[in-house]
C-alpha cells in the first residue's frame, strides 16, 4: 500500500471520529469545492452513453412512451382495471412511472456509482462522494428531459395547473432521499456481497407492482390494499402526482410520515457508508 493511499485512509479515519452532522456537512463542502470535477464527469458520462447511439437523447422519451402503449393496450384489451385514476389512464401512467422512475433511477444511480468507479478510487486521491454526486446529476438531467413529454400529455388531455403545483419539484425530494439512502447501504453490498446486491435490486424493482402506478390508489384486492397502505412510496409517489394534477394534498399525514423516515433512512445510510467506507478502499486495493 501506497504513502498517498495510506494518507486517506488515515483521513478516512479522522473523518470516522467525527459526528454523522459533522461529517455530512464535510462532504458537502468538498463538494462544492469540486464542483469542476463533478461537472467534467457528468459530461464523460453523457457523452459516452449517447456516443454511438444513432437516436441519441430521443431514448429518453421513446423508452417511457413504449412502456406507457404495453399497459394502456392491457387496459384497453380488459386485462386490467386500474380504477379511478382521475385522469386518463395513458397520462396517469405516464406521469406515475415517471414519478418511480425518478426514485428507482436515484438508486441505480448510487447504489452503482462505487463499483463503476473503483479503479478510478484506487488510483486517484478525491472525495468520493464527487461519484455519488455525478451519477445523481446524470440522472437529474435524463429525468428531466422526459418528464417535459409529461407534461405536453397531461396538458393534451386538459389537466389544469394550478399555482401550487410549483412545489411539484420539492416533493420529489424525499423520493430522492429514500433513493439514495438504500442506493449508498447496496454500493457497499457490490463490493461485499454481490448476490445481496442484486435481490435488492430486484425487489426495488418489484415495489412498482405493489405502488400505485399502473393503477388507482384504492385497490379492491384486500391483500394488496393492505401491502399499498403501509407502503411509504404510495404516499410519497402519490402525494407528488396529486398535487401536480389537481393541486390537492394527498394523505398530508401519511406523507409527512413518509419524509420523516425518508430523512431517517439517509442518515443511517449515510453513517453506514462513512463507517465501512475505509474498509471498502481497502478491499478494492486487495481485489
Amino acid at each position: 500500500m501506497d504513502s498517498e493511499t495510506k494518507t486517506e485512509l488515515s483521513s478516512l479515519n479522522d473523518e470516522f471520529e467525527q459526528s454523522t452532522l459533522r461529517q455530512m456537512l464535510l462532504r458537502f463542502r468538498r463538494l462544492k469545492e469540486h464542483r469542476f470535477l463533478v461537472a467534467q464527469l457528468v459530461k464523460v458520462n453523457i457523452k459516452r452513453t449517447y456516443k454511438r447511439s444513432f437516436i441519441g437523447w430521443s431514448w429518453l422519451i421513446i423508452a417511457p412512451i413504449f412502456s406507457v402503449i404495453a399497459w394502456v393496450v392491457l387496459h384497453g384489451a380488459g386485462i386490467m382495471n386500474p380504477g379511478d385514476t382521475e385522469i386518463p389512464y395513458p397520462a396517469y401512467v405516464l406521469l406515475s412511472t415517471s414519478i418511480f422512475s425518478f426514485f428507482l433511477g436515484s438508486y441505480q444511480a448510487s447504489s452503482n456509482a462505487l463499483m463503476e468507479g473503483a479503479r478510478l478510487m484506487v488510483t486517484v486521491r478525491f472525495p468520493h462522494e464527487v461519484l455519488v454526486a455525478e451519477r445523481i446529476v446524470v440522472h437529474l438531467i435524463n429525468f428531466i428531459i422526459p418528464f417535459l413529454i409529461n407534461i405536453i400529455v397531461l396538458l393534451f388531455y386538459g389537466v389544469s395547473f394550478s399555482w401550487i403545483s410549483i412545489l411539484f419539484p420539492l416533493t420529489l425530494l424525499p423520493l430522492l432521499a429514500l433513493g439514495l439512502s438504500l442506493g449508498v447501504f447496496v454500493a457497499l453490498l457490490r463490493v461485499v456481497a454481490v448476490d445481496l446486491a442484486r435481490i435488492m435490486d430486484r425487489l426495488l424493482q418489484f415495489t412498482m407492482f405493489i405502488t400505485p402506478v399502473i393503477y388507482a390508489p384504492k385497490v379492491t384486492m384486500p391483500i394488496l390494499a393492505q401491502i399499498v397502505d403501509y407502503n411509504p412510496l404510495t404516499y410519497l409517489l402519490g402525494f407528488s402526482r396529486q398535487l401536480l394534477i389537481s393541486g390537492e394534498f394527498y394523505e398530508p399525514i401519511a406523507y409527512t410520515f413518509c419524509i420523516v423516515l425518508s430523512l431517517f433512512l439517509f442518515l443511517i445510510g449515510f453513517g453506514i457508508f462513512t463507517k465501512f467506507e475505509r474498509k471498502l478502499i481497502e478491499r478494492m486495493i486487495n481485489v
